[in-house]
């Protein structure tokens, strides 16, 4: 096998154990096991549990940074919220151990701790340019403490709704019923701020995930 497919194949391997039993319960001979790879095979292409990690996380940001890029002064649509979270969660979801085990990861990686604080400002920055947009719109009408605490309230429900969904929807994660009631949520925090249309679009909108979720 090639060094790039190998390479890959870790990444792989390591992304579905992280995800399926959590990264502190995963080690590099089980992921060894799983790619039918000998570990001073993988320890080729990777020195550590860490790396692995750290790889997968830059490939998450590459991804994810498109989608809270954001810029200030924009007129920001519901509907582009709406469609701003949906891509967002689903990602978060598909590398959910990240979220999933955060405090143990960026307390064990340095570097992951400095990028995922550079990263929570950078998402709340997107939050409070999605909220501006809005208002320049004329479809939100918000006090400014009351958007800063939404700000916060938003960014704290986009940072830690996968461990609240392994302890509420149990298996939810996978077949994206979590990810489902997730937006609902976040969309009836916006809600009681919106102006009509908009605030009754949203609030079907929203129903509608949790029907559908329940």
């Amino acid at each position: 096998m090639a060094k790039r497919n190998t390479r890959e194949l870790i990444l792989s391997v390591s992304l579905e154990l992280f995800n399926e039993f959590g990264e502190p319960n995963v080690t590099t001979n089980h992921i060894a096991d799983e790619a039918d790879i000998s570990p001073g095979n993988l320890y080729y292409h990777f020195r550590s549990k860490d790396d692995i990690v750290l790889e997968l996380f830059k490939r998450f940001l590459v991804r994810f940074k498109p989608l809270i890029d954001i810029p200030e002064n924009i007129l920001f649509q519901a509907e582009d919220l709406w469609f701003q979270l949906h891509l967002s969660f689903e990602l978060k979801g598909e590398y959910r151990f990240l979220y999933r085990n955060l405090a143990d990861l960026i307390a064990r990686i340095p570097d992951l701790d400095k990028a995922m604080r550079g990263l929570l400002m950078r998402e709340r920055q997107a939050a409070w340019n999605s909220l501006s947009g809005l208002e320049q719109a004329g479809a939100l009408q918000i006090e400014p403490l009351q958007k800063d605490l939404l700000t916060d309230n938003l960014l704290l429900a986009l940072t830690y709704w996968i461990p609240f969904a392994d302890l509420r929807e149990p298996g939810g994660l996978d077949n994206s019923t979590a990810q489902i009631s997730a937006i609902a949520r976040v969309l009836l925090m916006v809600t009681p701020y919106l102006r009509e249309p908009e605030k009754t679009q949203f609030t079907a909108l929203a129903a509608s995930y949790l029907t559908h979720s329940a």
